[in-house]
C-alpha cells in the first residue's frame, strides 16, 4: 500500500514561537512528533533534539532490523534523546526544566507501529468505525480519570491538564511499550500534540476528518489546525495524517 500524509505546525494564536517539532517520511515509514517543555527556548530545544535523534536512529537503523527488533531499535533512540536532552540542560542552568512528550509511528511489513510518552496522541481513523484513540495520556489528569477524581470530559478543560507524567528529559526514565495496529485502503493514523486536542473533541477530529480526507490528508491538516485556531488557539498545534492509498 502507498503511504500519504500531510502535516502542519503552528504556534496558534497565544504563544510567541513553536514549541513543536515534527519529522514526516513516506519513503521510509517514519514519523516522530514532539511538544516541548520548559519555556520558550527550552521547550523548541528540547523538541527538536528528541525529533532530530530518534528520527535519525529510526531512519538508518529500522531497514536492517527485522520485525522482532523493533523494540530495541525504538527504545535507543528514546534512550538518546533522553541522554541528549539531560547533558543540554546541564550545560544550561536557565533550562533546567526543559523536556518533551513524543509520539513515533513506523510502518514495516504493512504493518504500523506506534509508541508515545506524554500526552501526544496517536489516533486511528476508520470510515466504518469512526475515530479511535490508540495511546493514553500519560499525564496527571488522565491519573485522575483512573481513579475516578474527575470525569473523562474533564480532560481538555481542567487546570492540571499540562501536566504530564512521563516525558523526554528525565534521569527517571521510564520506556514504554511498542504497539500496533492494521489498516486497510483509506484508513488514516493521526499523530497529534496536545495543542490540537485541547482545542478539539474527538467528535469534532472525526467529522473535519470526515468532510476534508476526500481531498487529501494535507486539507485535513489544514482545516484541523484552522478550527483549532478558531477555537481559541491557546497553545502550538501539531497534527500528521497519514493514509494508506
Amino acid at each position: 500500500m502507498l503511504l500519504v500524509s500531510g502535516h502542519k505546525s503552528d504556534k496558534g494564536l497565544l504563544r510567541e514561537n513553536n514549541e513543536d517539532a515534527i519529522y514526516v517520511n513516506d519513503k521510509a515509514g517514519v514519523y516522530v512528533l514532539a511538544d516541548g517543555m520548559g519555556g520558550h527556548e527550552g521547550g523548541e530545544m528540547a523538541s527538536n533534539i528528541a525529533v532530530n535523534i530518534i528520527a535519525k536512529i529510526l531512519y538508518s537503523s529500522l531497514a536492517d532490523h527485522q520485525k522482532k527488533n523493533f523494540q530495541q531499535v525504538i527504545q535507543k533512540a528514546l534512550q538518546e534523546a533522553n541522554e541528549e536532552i539531560i547533558l543540554f540542560r546541564k550545560r544550561e542552568i536557565n533550562l533546567a526544566n526543559m523536556g518533551t512528550t513524543v509520539v513515533i509511528l513506523v510502518r514495516f511489513d504493512e504493518v504500523f507501529y506506534y509508541t508515545h510518552l506524554g500526552d501526544s496522541r496517536t489516533y486511528l481513523y476508520k470510515k466504518e468505525d469512526g475515530l479511535i484513540q490508540l495511546t493514553t495520556d500519560d499525564s496527571l489528569v488522565m491519573e485522575m480519570v483512573k481513579q475516578g477524581m474527575i470525569s473523562k470530559y474533564e480532560l481538555r478543560t481542567h487546570k492540571l491538564r499540562h501536566i504530564v507524567t512521563r516525558y523526554l528529559g528525565t534521569a527517571e526514565l521510564v520506556l514504554p511499550e511498542l504497539q500496533h495496529c492494521d489498516t486497510g485502503i483509506n484508513d488514516c493514523i493521526i499523530l497529534c500534540s496536545d495543542g490540537l486536542t485541547n482545542m478539539l473533541s474527538d467528535e469534532e477530529i472525526s467529522s473535519i476528518l470526515e468532510g476534508n480526507i476526500s481531498k487529501g490528508p494535507q486539507s485535513v491538516c489544514d482545516a484541523l489546525v484552522d478550527k483549532a485556531n478558531t477555537n481559541g488557539g491557546d497553545d502550538n498545534i501539531s497534527v500528521i495524517v497519514i493514509q494508506n492509498k
